[in-house]
């Protein structure tokens, strides 16, 4: 399934059909709740006390519903028309701000005490026109994101990067901005339910970020492997040293070899250059025309000494035996190739010029005949240009059929 910042930009995917789906589905927002509320919890904020929150890609209201359950003050920003209009048909309590986070936060220095995110900021790593940098874009969002932020102030972020590259790149560029912090990620074991958080602060915040549950880069346990997975795993140049390790052991100090397991390329013997006094190729060539062609009809046709050889402008009809109707047509060129020797004939069908590369040697053509030769010949390069003029060929078994009933 397609991620939808692969299938088109925010402001146009998120359309008025998309926003309300979105914004009715029980199910996301019941994710969209939880995750807001993880978001809360990581950043620690004080209760006693009504915080000013951004709220990045806001979308429909449903995250800064539960900050204004939480008695919190907001606003929110979205690039999506359609999912503002759907947040203020909702008539949601915080303030709603069209725009694009990639040119920036347009707020003055100090402004918010915290900033969450929802599912937005793995957009940035898109480029949806041709003048769009993903990594100039994230710069100047965390840049003005760092200055909009009050001193001490705490960002949580969630986000879908696509792969380790995109996630090394919303990092390196938050850290570049002067942001302290990192990822903190939640059932990383789980392929379906596994979230990541940009968890940031600009300076030392006040009251620390709650990392609670959170294991800081928990090393891996390497599992120790039985014996029977060990020979599973081995290649065979393994099993050969492993081998004569054994037999060493074991006193066999005759068990040596230089064999390590390498790969044998097989030597053939060169063929033969004659073959019953004749150059190989050649005896090859002649009994291909002996159960191709046993009489050899067909390769008098094509012989340049015989006088009666095929031409292109003749007019020839195949023969087939295996009741396929035969098929006439006009000689536009002759490719002489050994067995591989071919025509190529033209003929009109409905007033419609038809052509078909025909291979003389087919086993399931019978026989090649001339039916008529032009009284003069024109060149080959001449035939290739009658097509689509009034020197083309017109329906030729017609023009045969009625020169026959005139004769008659």
């Amino acid at each position: 399934m397609s991620r939808p910042e692969q299938l088109a930009p925010a402001e146009v995917f998120y359309n008025e059909t998309e926003s309300r789906k979105y914004t009715n589905n029980t199910r996301i927002q019941h994710i969209q709740a939880k995750m807001t509320l993880r978001a809360l919890e990581l950043l620690n904020l004080p209760k006693d006390t009504a915080n000013f929150i951004l709220d990045i890609g806001c979308g429909s209201g449903l995250s800064g519903e539960i900050l204004t359950e939480e008695g919190d003050m907001w606003i929110g920003m979205d690039i999506s028309p359609d999912m503002l209009a759907t947040a203020l048909d909702r008539e949601v309590e915080g303030d709603l701000l069209l725009a694009d986070i990639g040119n920036g936060i347009p707020f003055r220095a100090g402004t918010f005490d915290a900033v969450i995110s929802i599912s937005a900021i793995q957009w940035l790593c898109n480029a949806d026109t041709s003048n769009a940098d993903p990594k100039r874009r994230l710069l100047r969002f965390f840049n003005t994101l760092y200055a909009s932020l009050k001193r001490g102030g705490k960002v949580a972020a969630q986000f879908y990067p696509m792969n380790d590259n995109q996630l090394d790149q919303i990092q390196s560029a938050a850290k570049v901005a002067g942001f302290q912090g990192g990822v903190v990620i939640d059932d990383p074991e789980s392929k379906k339910n596994k979230k990541y958080y940009l968890v940031l602060s600009a300076g030392t915040p006040d009251v620390q970020i709650n990392l609670e549950g959170v294991v800081m880069d928990a090393p891996t346990k390497e599992r120790k492997l039985n014996k029977k997975q060990m020979k599973l795993m081995e290649t065979r140049k393994d099993y050969i040293h492993r081998k004569k390790e054994v037999m060493k052991r074991r006193g066999k100090t005759g068990y040596k070899t230089q064999y390590l397991g390498q790969k044998v390329v097989k030597v053939y013997q060169p063929l033969p250059k004659l073959r019953e006094g004749t150059p190989l190729m050649k005896y090859v060539k002649e009994n291909q025309y002996k159960k191709l062609d046993p009489n050899g009809v067909k390769k008098s046709l094509l012989d340049k000494s015989n006088p009666n050889l095929l031409r292109s402008g003749d007019i020839v009809r195949i023969t087939y035996n295996n009741k396929q109707p035969p098929l006439v047509g006009m000689v536009i060129a002759v490719k002489r190739n050994g067995c591989d020797s071919n025509i190529l004939l033209r003929n009109s069908y409905a007033k419609l010029g038809v052509e078909i590369r025909v291979p003389i040697f087919n086993p399931v053509i019978e026989r090649v005949d001339i039916l008529k030769r032009p009284t003069k010949y024109r060149s080959r390069n001449k035939l290739y240009y009658i097509r689509g003029t009034k020197l083309d060929v017109t329906d030729i078994e017609s023009s045969l059929k009625k020169q026959q009933r005139r004769s008659n």
